[in-house]
């Protein structure tokens, strides 16, 4: 399914409020952010909720600011939409078009064009229906069968207090929604835990746009 396809399919013909769909512009300058914490991977993480990422680079004489290639412009626009002022860390994220048309590729650029935890390399339509901004309630996917909800809370608790979980089946596979106090909370546990390991499986992390379990 071509981008184009998979927009069309995904909002029906309309697009999201405040989203135009014809920004051409490809990279991101995000700034604020807490450096202490911070990381191309997370980054990566928290930004391939709204589409593929090509390369992320920290600027050196800027370090709370980073650019982030996009794989198109469409996407780009997703995520200044949806992640402007974003609090992560203590830090509400400024994210902004650059003035750069790419990332040129650099030793101190980090590629993820070829990475399989895009996550728009497959079922494109779904993810943009799930776009939204950051949410008290994360969806995780890929859970071993035998997973607890005391498992779960181990392995996100650090990162915030958990209200609630569920953990339910889909096509014989297991998933989980876990509620946070806060969309803050939210955000750190999934640009830190996406991408990582419970008993040998490698856990998806997005928001889910649910009010409640």
């Amino acid at each position: 399914m071509s981008n184009a396809a998979a927009i069309a399919a995904a909002f029906d013909g309309g697009l999201p409020a405040g989203i135009s769909g014809t920004n051409d512009r490809c990279t991101l300058i995000v700034s604020n952010l807490n450096t202490d914490k911070i990381d191309e991977d997370k980054l990566f993480n928290l930004f391939s909720m709204y589409g593929n990422i090509v390369r992320i680079k920290f600027l050196h004489n800027k370090p709370d600011h980073a650019l982030i290639e996009m794989e198109d412009g469409f996407q780009a626009e997703l995520a200044v939409h949806f992640l402007k002022g974003a609090l992560l860390f203590d830090k509400r994220l400024e994210v902004n078009f650059s003035k750069h048309s790419n990332i040129t590729p650099a030793p101190d650029a980090h590629e993820y064009g070829g990475s399989n935890l895009n996550r728009f390399n497959r079922n494109a339509a779904k993810n943009y229906r799930h776009c939204c901004a950051p949410t008290k309630m994360l969806h995780i996917s890929t859970l071993p069968q035998e997973i607890t909800e005391d498992d779960l809370v181990s392995h996100l608790e650090e990162h915030g207090a958990i209200v609630n979980t569920k953990i339910f089946e889909v096509n014989g596979k297991k998933q989980a929604l876990v509620l946070f106090e806060n969309e803050e909370q939210a955000t750190g546990a999934l640009v830190c835990e996406h991408a990582s390991e419970i008993d040998g499986y490698t856990i998806r992390i997005s928001f889910s746009q649910l009010q409640n379990i």
